[in-house]
């Protein structure tokens, strides 16, 4: 995570430049891909049939706790990423910002939310022509 050095802290005038380092950092770190994969949804619970036999249910019942043990990896999988890249955001902008920003359960979440306050609006597009 030496890219975290390399990395503008994010003051509002200087967002275009901020996003494409971090979109970098978090490509290199190899955790981007919580920015597109939703979180993994849980299986749901299996229902026995009514005319089920108990050999077949049992075997659904097998599947199902495999579902939930890979379900159970991915997930911790998905909210190791989703924290890591959640810390790297919050570490890279200005104090006064974060504060400013709601907490988002998701990175992708928090990214989206940081794009509406400093794109689109007039302030910084005058900020962008005076430099």
């Amino acid at each position: 995570m030496s890219c975290l050095k390399e990395i503008p802290t994010l003051r509002g005038d200087n967002y275009s430049e901020w996003r494409k380092k971090v979109d970098m950092a978090l490509c290199i770190a190899e955790v981007d891909w919580v920015l597109e994969e939703p979180q993994p949804a849980a299986p749901a619970d299996p229902e026995r049939e009514i005319d089920e036999d108990d050999e077949s249910w049992d075997k659904r019942k097998g599947n199902y706790e495999k579902e939930v043990m890979s379900h159970s990896i991915s997930n911790r999988l998905w909210l190791n990423a989703n924290n890591k890249c959640l810390a790297f955001i919050k570490n890279t902008i200005e104090t006064t910002i974060v504060g400013s920003i709601a907490d988002c359960p998701t990175a992708k979440e928090m990214l989206n939310k940081i794009k509406s306050q400093f794109t689109g609006s007039s302030k910084t597009y005058a900020t962008q022509l005076i430099k």
